[in-house]
């Protein structure tokens, strides 16, 4: 009878785990459906009142096992309770940069790169040209995030 009981437990154990944590039709499931199975049977053969008894207990199981574990402060502790509302990057208007501002280079752009403007590091885009390292740029205009710039001649 303990072989029945311990099938029973870790049937349920395995059916919450694959609908709570593991959701899909797998392994947990599959173990937990064959081992209630498996129990139920075990105990028909000990006797039918046993069979029966058993039966309900596991349906009674279940039931609770599933009420206790779909409670929604049972896995508060589990979830991500944080929203992040950051953004990737500003605009450029955000950061003060002006069409027409001056800067450098920090990378290559080919055409995308990083350029220095007044002290700030942005991701800027060369339409017209590859613009080397360390080359004086010019701000052009914005495109969402991004700085459009063009190289300064000497």
């Amino acid at each position: 009878m303990t072989t029945v009981i311990v099938l029973i437990v870790l049937g349920v154990l395995l059916l919450v785990a694959e609908i709570v944590v593991l959701p899909g039709i797998g392994f947990a499931g599959i173990a937990g459906g064959a081992s209630i199975i498996i129990g139920i049977i075990l105990a028909y053969n000990i006797s039918a009142m046993a069979g029966h008894i058993t039966v309900l207990a596991a349906i009674i199981l279940c039931v609770i096992a599933m009420y206790f574990s779909l409670r929604a402060k049972t896995w508060q502790r589990l979830s991500l309770s944080k929203s992040i509302d950051s953004a990737v990057d500003v605009s450029p208007s955000q950061k003060n940069i002006q069409i027409g501002d001056e800067g450098i280079a920090i990378t290559r752009l080919s055409p995308m790169g990083k350029v220095r403007i007044k002290n700030v590091d942005v991701e800027a885009r060369s339409i017209l040209e590859f613009i080397e390292h360390d080359a004086k740029i010019v701000v052009l205009k914005f495109e969402d995030s991004k700085v459009i710039v063009k190289k300064i001649e000497d």
